[in-house]
């Protein structure tokens, strides 16, 4: 899928809209891991086998709901980095380079930016985008 650039203003318009499937995004994965550490065993066959259905089933629909979440996130210009953190990164530009502006769910607006080759501990904070912008006006 191609990326979807939004500028600073557009991905912090986003975030109230986006939060609501994220949340549920990180319980369906919390649902996911907890339902693939489970084993079943029984004696009776029979009920193993309509156990492990229902099992099956449940996981499956589980799996295709959070994929599903997944796919609308990006399509709205989300990128889900860590799921269990509720981390976001959002395709955007500075200075003529490809950047990330990322969002934890914790946060009410988007604080950070990083460059797209690095990750979450090289943020920098979204003031420095900011200034440029109202020296621009």
């Amino acid at each position: 899928m191609e990326p979807i650039y939004l500028s600073l203003e557009e991905a912090q318009k986003l975030v109230p809209v986006i939060k609501k499937d994220l949340l549920k995004l990180m319980r369906i994965n919390k649902t996911l891991s907890l339902l693939n550490s489970v084993e079943i065993e029984y004696d009776d066959e029979y009920k193993t086998l309509i156990h492990k259905t229902m099992f099956s089933r449940r996981y499956h629909k589980l799996s295709y709901e959070f994929y599903s979440l997944l796919e609308r996130l990006h399509n709205r210009g989300c990128v889900v980095t860590e799921v269990d953190k509720g981390l976001v990164d959002f395709y955007s530009f500075f200075e003529g380079r490809e950047i990330f502006l990322c969002w934890k769910i914790s946060e009410k607006k988007i604080k950070y930016w990083h460059e797209i080759n690095v990750g979450f501990d090289s943020r920098k904070p979204v003031s420095m985008i900011e200034k440029k912008l109202q020296n621009k006006e």
